[in-house]
């Protein structure tokens, strides 16, 4: 079972549950995807980024079920379309599936059930910290632990996308994309609203440092309005992807970069609680704030500016006709 990126924790407590699809798919999911033998689709649009531009679907039949006609093979080609309400087709389906045995089922055993529960995402990378720099796929399996349990997160948008996997919530209700127009900038507004809308429980903004620097005087509107929000800004020092983007295409990143600033100490003013975080050592010394805020916080992460979201090399592989 796996999702899109909205549809994320859908399926949360499922022993089959392997993620989402896509840009954000980690190496268990790959494994299986990689194994189908045949691929169905409730509601999903599979645009470039949900299946990686192509490459996250094995070529193998596909049916694809949507309410909107229009929407079948919109994106991605499907071998079977199916016009229905998703509740509704599933059900018919099922009643149309033959009994099967277990060795009919080579998924469906106690080792792949254990193999998806004791999956580790550490395990997927080499952390890349520098003496002043925190590698951010770290720092998100660390949030992921250190963030309230009943949480919200709404992201902005930029390179630092590559934190998605890393970091759950509770369902899909809790999980807030504002990616809609590839704009940066939008993030702050949405948490505020999600903020006012669920006062029981604690929002997240993951912003990066170039949308946070759009829209920082809303830290007033927060404390004025004494909002449970938590901000996590992704500072790697640039708008990260056009960074990226630009060095892919061997042309001058000048634009894109801009001074280290201090994040901190504004917020400060604003009367948040902040903290600056260059190490993991910073963010275990800032954990008890984070599990039990008594107001805003606000977290200026010093992220490492050469690491790349999965989407920017999957964007270069696709742009350069690589298959």
């Amino acid at each position: 079972l796996l999702t899109t990126a909205r549809a994320r924790e859908m399926f949360r407590g499922h022993p089959y549950q392997i993620g989402i699809i896509g840009s954000f798919t980690h190496s268990v999911g790959r494994h299986y995807i990689d194994q189908a033998d045949s691929i169905i689709v409730f509601g999903a649009s599979l645009n470039f980024w949900t299946t990686s531009f192509g490459s996250a679907i094995p070529a193998v039949p596909l049916i694809q079920v949507d309410s909107e006609r229009t929407h079948i093979g919109q994106w991605y080609s499907a071998d079977v379309a199916l016009v229905g309400d998703a509740k509704q087709v599933c059900q018919q389906l099922m009643t149309l599936l033959p009994t099967r045995s277990p060795e009919d089922k080579p998924f469906h055993t106690l080792e792949t059930r254990q193999r998806i529960a004791e999956f580790d995402p550490v395990g997927d990378f080499q952390a890349a910290h520098t003496a002043r720099t925190i590698d951010p796929r770290s720092l998100g399996i660390a949030l992921d632990r250190i963030l309230p349990e009943q949480r919200n997160l709404v992201y902005d948008a930029g390179n630092f996308l590559g934190i998605v996997p890393y970091i759950s919530v509770p369902g899909p209700d809790q999980f807030k994309f504002t990616t809609n127009f590839a704009s940066i900038g939008l993030g702050f507004g949405t948490a505020l609203g999600v903020a006012r809308a669920r006062p029981d429980s604690t929002t997240v903004l993951i912003v990066g440092d170039g949308g946070f620097l759009m829209t920082i005087s809303e830290l007033e509107t927060v404390v004025r309005e004494d909002l449970p929000l938590i901000i996590v800004v992704m500072n790697d020092c640039a708008y990260g992807a056009e960074l990226h983007f630009l060095k892919m295409h061997q042309r001058p990143v000048g634009l894109s970069v801009f001074p280290d600033l201090d994040f901190a100490p504004i917020a400060e003013g604003f009367a948040f609680e902040a903290f600056t975080i260059r190490t993991m050592d910073d963010l275990e010394q800032a954990a008890p704030s984070i599990r039990s805020p008594e107001g805003p916080i606000l977290l200026d992460c010093k992220i490492n500016a050469d690491i790349a979201g999965s989407f920017m090399s999957e964007l270069a592989a696709f742009e350069g006709g690589e298959d």
